[in-house]
């Protein structure tokens, strides 16, 4: 009986080293691997954008034309940056009318989105959701609003007047 006990305590003995040496290992293994990760995102420099975005009219009648024009550099360099994809989300004041444009940027950096406010418009807050993004750069996006308002010379609406939405792109 004294052997078998001494045999239990021998394996119990050896099991709780090899424990230990396990936990060890794993955390030196676990150790080791975040230092690895963290030096491989810390080569990887991390690109940003210098952006300009602009209105041309903050008060837009119903039937004209807003465009909203874009300018984006390299933050670092100043560089301009083509390619990189300009999109704009306007919500019309009536809260039900969404119109979604896309556009890239030349080789100047530069894109602009153009589009018709419909005679028939809800006049009040339009709201913008405008952003930029490119594959080995953080996307930006913000939001600006501007004003559509009757046109008092032409109201009522005309029944002939073209309401379709018309979309282009600019470039400067």
């Amino acid at each position: 009986m004294l052997l078998c006990a001494n045999n239990n305590r021998k394996r119990r003995s050896i099991r709780s080293v090899a424990s230990v040496a396990l936990i060890i290992s794993v955390i030196l293994v676990l150790y080791a691997g975040k230092d690895a990760i963290q030096s491989s995102y810390g080569q990887q420099a991390v690109k940003t954008f210098k952006i300009k975005v602009q209105l041309d009219k903050s008060v837009v009648s119903r039937g004209d034309i807003q465009i909203i024009r874009y300018t984006v550099d390299d933050a670092s360099t100043g560089q301009p940056v083509s390619g990189v994809v300009a999109r704009a989300t306007v919500y019309y004041a009536d809260g039900v009318t969404v119109r979604q444009f896309a556009t890239t940027t030349d080789a100047s950096g530069q894109a602009s989105i153009s589009w018709k406010i419909e005679r028939n418009a809800t006049p009040g807050i339009f709201s913008t959701s405008i952003g930029v993004s490119a594959a080995v750069y953080v996307g930006e996006s913000f939001n600006k609003n501007f004003t559509v308002v009757s046109d008092r010379i032409n109201d009522p609406i005309s029944p002939s007047m073209n309401t379709d939405i018309v979309s282009s792109l600019h470039y400067s």
